[in-house]
């Protein structure tokens, strides 16, 4: 019974999802994914070059509306004055239909019939043609031609025609460009793009397939250069002053149109919506798309949905069937494996829809997801059971960390100390450490893990340990070397590539000397006997567990009896308020300064109580450590 509810709810929801997507509410969102996955930037053809009515021209020849058909006509002569360099084929984008004057019409159509394959525009009109029976409407063509315009008569006779139609869809990108139109006069027309190519293709004895088109005769642009990646910047003005040696169009397609903004012969294109595309270059766009041949076929909605609902019913099913985190998993795989199978047919030469299966399977997975959700309801005793065990074990792991810390204070008469630690979480990662070395050496470290709770709890007890182990075992009193060994066992053994700060200093109690090095930490305040606290900037090395082989540098301190040093962790300098305010280096070192005769332990308490109320109820985001030391001599 629960298999048969399973199937019913998949069947009947994958339906309504793929109704409610094909439907075409997607649309829009749809396109442009297709644009950005299919839509990119190739090697232009070297054999198409576009000469453009630019704003040079306009400079050089006065406004284009004063222009006559001497213009074009002079451009023509000059593309044709070396026979033995002249274009294989030219195609006008400008459309030349009607008489003006005798002169330069005739000098026009002789120029043109001079250089040869020379293809020129005509523009179409499309309105409602109503076809009437008998006083009624029988059919509505909302797409029929209702005006066409041509060359005059002697251009169009020495010329082969083709049409400059544009067509941009709903959202006013141009995807799709018309390959024909067909009017009463004429028959089919060609687009201007097509006709040049296939007379290139002729040239070269080469077989001239036409693209697959929609039954309106609309075929899919696979652009290949955005705005400029066909045009080097030739104006028409150049070439009729012959500024452009001959070789530079010999043998290829040469494209003459619009190149300025005032033609108001522009389009936004899929594959840069940010520039709009002029009309020549588009022409220049498709007639590469049709001299490689690589067209692409736009596959029908039905078929698409019907694999959508398949893939629909079996993935609710599955979801339903399996866990919430499989079900995601498979979920992210369909799509990404959607993602791909749709590039593929793309190179492939098909054209799919990219976005309905990557919202329509994650919406069956939402409707599955809350069915779970249902029968997770009656494991939430467990998992409450659950999160008292973790507080449990996380209260043992706090208690563990803290007995690891040392607790008395050394009872030496050469110097007094206290520290303390106070994590952020139920477990920390900064420690503290105090240790003889040899009879005449002690050692105190403070340190500061990278992150925070378990896992910096887990790598402060390690290199705690391993600090300590280091200087005790080889009786080293240099810091700096200490350092270096502990930096190299850790990089060793650090998959995750945590680090640590660390302040290592060594005092020899029958001299007062200090030598301490640093990997990173906090600069230590230090008083000296009879002065005030004061920021001591030590010499900084790089922290530990970051790179191997690093070098780390020892300095000393002088301490005389009465001198002190109080050393602690970024956590105590960055405490924050709640109006993001950092408690900073200069209170820190105010509140030391205002009890600078106080005992260690004194002063340790003084400075968390500053902490505490500049900090208010603010959470603590790091862990608090603090330690120092007074020599007594």
């Amino acid at each position: 019974m629960k298999l048969n509810k399973n199937l019913l709810y998949s069947l009947a929801a994958s339906a309504l999802i793929t109704v409610i997507i094909a439907a075409g509410i997607f649309q829009r969102p749809d396109r442009w994914l297709q644009d950005m996955l299919f839509q990119h930037p190739g090697a232009s053809s070297r054999d198409i070059v576009i000469i453009g009515i630019d704003e040079a021209s306009f400079a050089e020849l006065g406004p284009y509306h004063t222009w006559d058909r001497n213009v074009i006509a002079a451009a023509l002569e000059a593309l044709a004055a070396d026979p033995d360099n002249k274009p294989a084929v030219t195609a006008i984008d400008v459309l030349y239909a009607g008489h003006s004057s005798e002169q330069a019409d005739m000098r026009l159509a002789n120029a043109a019939n001079e250089l040869g394959n020379v293809v020129t525009a005509s523009i179409a009109e499309f309105g409602e043609d109503i076809t009437w029976e008998g006083g009624h409407a029988t059919s509505i063509n909302t797409s029929a031609v209702v005006n066409y315009e041509a060359p005059f008569t002697e251009l169009a006779e020495c010329t082969t025609t083709g049409h400059i139609n544009a067509i941009s869809d709903l959202d006013s990108v141009m995807r799709h460009a018309l390959l024909y139109i067909d009017t009463e006069e004429y028959g089919r027309v060609y687009s201007l793009s097509c006709e040049a190519a296939r007379l290139y293709k002729e040239s070269r004895g080469e077989e001239f397939k036409l693209p697959p088109v929609s039954g309106n005769g609309h075929f899919y642009i696979p652009f290949t250069a955005k705005q400029g990646g066909y045009y080097d910047g030739v104006s028409i003005a150049s070439l009729i002053k012959n500024e452009i040696p001959s070789d530079y169009w010999a043998g290829k397609i040469v494209l003459i149109g619009p190149y300025a903004a005032a033609f108001q012969d522009q389009y936004f294109t899929p594959i840069d919506k940010g520039i709009q595309m002029y009309g020549v270059e588009i022409h220049a766009n498709l007639i590469q798309c049709m001299l490689d041949g690589k067209y692409k076929t736009e596959v029908p909605a039905l078929p698409q949905a019907l694999v959508l609902y398949a893939i629909c019913a079996a993935a609710t099913m599955f979801f339903l069937k399996k866990k919430v985190l499989l079900g995601a998993g498979v979920c992210a795989g369909v799509v990404i494996a959607g993602a791909a199978v749709t590039f593929l047919l793309y190179i492939a030469g098909f054209i799919t829809h990219p976005l309905w299966l990557p919202i329509a399977v994650p919406v069956c997975f939402v409707l599955a997801l809350g069915i779970h959700y249902i029968r997770a309801a009656r494991e939430r005793q467990a998992l409450m059971l659950e999160k008292e065990r973790i507080a449990t074990e996380l209260e043992l792991a706090t208690r563990i960390q803290i007995s690891a810390l040392p607790k008395e204070i050394p009872d030496q008469p050469e110097f007094n100390l206290f520290a303390s630690m106070v994590p952020a979480k139920e477990v920390g990662g900064d420690f503290y450490d105090y240790y003889p070395i040899d009879d005449d050496h002690w050692a105190f470290v403070i340190a500061d893990v990278s992150g925070k709770g378990i896992p910096a709890a887990l790598f402060m007890m390690v290199t705690s340990s391993l600090i300590h182990h280091v200087a005790v075992s080889s009786a080293e009193t240099d810091p700096a070397k200490v350092l270096r060994k502990v930096n190299a066992e850790i990089c060793l053994r650090n998959p995750e590539e945590m680090f640590i700060t660390v302040w290592l200093g060594i005092l020899e109690l029958s001299t007062g000397k200090l030598t301490a090095a640093s990997a990173g930490h906090e600069y230590p305040v230090l008083k000296k006997a009879g002065e005030n606290f004061e920021l001591f900037k030590d010499r900084h090395g790089l922290v530990i567990g970051a790179m191997e082989g690093v070098k780390y540098r020892s300095y000393e301190l002088q301490l005389q009896p009465g001198s002190k040093l109080f050393v602690y962790t970024d956590g105590i300098a960055e405490a924050t308020n709640i109006r993001n305010e950092l408690f900073g280096t200069e209170r820190l070192v105010e509140v030391l300064q205002a009890h600078s005769d106080a005992a260690p332990t004194e002063i340790l308490h003084e400075v968390d109580a500053a902490v505490g109320r500049f900090v208010g109820e603010a959470p603590q985001f790091d862990d608090m450590t603090m330690l120092c030391i007074e020599y007594r001599g």
